[in-house]
C-alpha cells in the first residue's frame, strides 16, 4: 500500500519529542498522470474527439468531385461545481500538551499563524484537500445526501453507470459483494480486455491504463504467483517502482477506490476494473495550484485561527468508446 507519512522532528525546551507523525496518506491518488487535468474551467469547457478518418481514398472514375468521408467530431462538454475547505482551530485543543510550547505567548498565544505547528497544520489541510478531490472525482454524486459526497458527480458513481445503463460501453460483472476466487483476477482482467471497443483496442499500449481495485489487483497477483511461471514478462517498471501490467498494459491498484466503497458506500468486495486511456478521463478544475493558496486569518475576538479553501472542480469523460468497465 502506497503511503506519505510525514515527519518532522520537534524539540521543546525542557521537554523532548522526537517526532512528530501525520497519519499516512495514500500517494496513488496523488499520482497525476492517470487523468487529464484542464485547468483553468471557471463555468464549462467544451471537449472534441475526432473519429479515425478512414476510406476516403476512391477509385477516379473522371472529372468531377466526390466527397467520401469526414472528420466525425464529437464535442461535449465538461462543467464545475464550487467547493471550499473551512476548518477552525483553537488553541484550547494543544493546551496542556507537550504541543503548546511551540505556540505564541501571552495575549498571542491563541494565534497560531506563522508557528511552526501551523505550518504542520497547513500541510495537513493540503493533503486531506487533495484525498477529497480525488474521493470525489471517482465517487461524488450530487444526487447523494451525504454531504462528503454531493459535492460534484463522479467517474465510478455517476458517469459510469450512466454509460453501461445506456449500453455505451462493455460491462464485466466481476461478482461484487464476495471475495475473488483463484483465477478470478485474471480472468475478469482478461474479459475486460476482449470486450474494449475498437478504438480503445487500437490505442499503443503506453496510451493505456488498467486501473484497478486493491482487491483485484491481490487476486490477479496472486493468480500470477500460483500460475507456475511467477510473474515473469508481466511487471513493468514505472518510475523506479514495480508494477504488474496485463499483455504489456500496467495494472494500477486504486487502495483508496475499496476504502471508500467498503466505509462509506457500504459495498465491502466491490470489484472494479477500468480499462482506458488517462487521456480520456477528465478532471476540470478553476486552477489545480489551488491547493496551494490556503486562506489563513486570525479572528482576536473569537480566539480562533481560520483556514479556508476556495475552487471549482468537476469530473467528464472524452468518449465512451475509450472505456471497457467491470464492477
Amino acid at each position: 500500500m502506497g503511503t506519505i507519512t510525514r515527519k518532522f522532528s520537534v524539540s521543546y525546551k525542557g521537554i523532548e519529542a522526537n517526532e512528530l507523525f501525520f497519519v499516512p496518506i495514500f500517494t496513488d491518488i496523488m499520482q497525476i498522470g492517470d487523468f487529464t487535468i484542464m485547468p483553468d474551467v471557471v463555468y464549462k469547457r467544451k471537449m472534441q474527439f475526432v473519429n479515425t478518418l478512414e476510406k476516403i481514398v476512391q477509385k477516379n472514375t473522371g472529372c468531377g468531385f466526390t466527397p467520401s468521408g469526414d472528420f466525425g467530431i464529437s464535442e461535449r462538454e465538461v462543467d464545475v461545481d464550487e467547493i471550499k475547505v473551512n476548518i477552525e482551530q483553537c488553541y484550547d485543543e494543544f493546551k496542556n500538551t507537550v504541543l503548546q510550547e511551540k505556540l505564541k505567548k501571552g495575549n498571542m498565544k491563541f494565534n497560531m499563524t506563522g508557528t511552526e505547528i501551523f505550518k504542520y497544520l497547513i500541510q495537513k489541510v493540503k493533503d486531506a484537500t487533495t484525498l477529497d478531490y480525488m474521493r470525489l472525482f471517482w465517487f461524488g454524486d450530487k444526487a447523494s445526501v451525504d454531504p462528503a459526497y454531493n459535492v460534484t458527480d463522479g467517474i465510478w458513481s455517476v458517469h459510469i453507470p450512466a454509460l453501461v445503463a445506456a449500453t455505451a460501453i462493455p460491462y464485466t460483472n466481476t461478482a461484487s459483494g464476495a471475495p475473488l476466487n483463484p483465477g478470478d483476477g485474471e480472468n475478469y482482467l482478461r474479459t475486460v480486455y476482449d470486450a474494449a471497443p475498437l478504438p480503445l483496442k487500437g490505442l499503443p499500449t503506453t496510451e493505456k491504463v488498467f486501473l484497478v481495485s486493491g482487491s483485484v489487483y491481490e487476486q490477479y497477483r496472486e493468480d500470477l504467483e500460483n500460475s507456475g511461471g511467477g510473474d515473469a514478462g508481466r511487471q513493468l517498471v514505472i518510475d523506479g517502482a514495480q508494477v504488474l501490467s496485463f499483455r504489456g498494459i500496467p495494472v494500477k491498484p486504486q487502495w483508496n477506490w475499496d476504502v471508500y466503497t467498503a466505509a462509506d458506500l457500504a459495498l465491502p468486495n466491490y470489484h472494479q476494473i477500468l480499462y482506458t486511456s488517462p487521456k480520456n478521463l477528465i478532471f476540470a478544475t478553476d486552477l489545480f495550484s489551488t491547493l496551494s493558496q490556503v486562506g489563513v486569518f486570525y479572528d482576536e475576538l473569537e480566539e480562533k485561527t481560520y483556514v479556508k479553501v476556495n475552487g471549482k472542480m468537476g469530473t467528464n469523460y472524452v468518449h465512451p468508446s475509450l472505456f471497457s468497465v467491470g464492477y
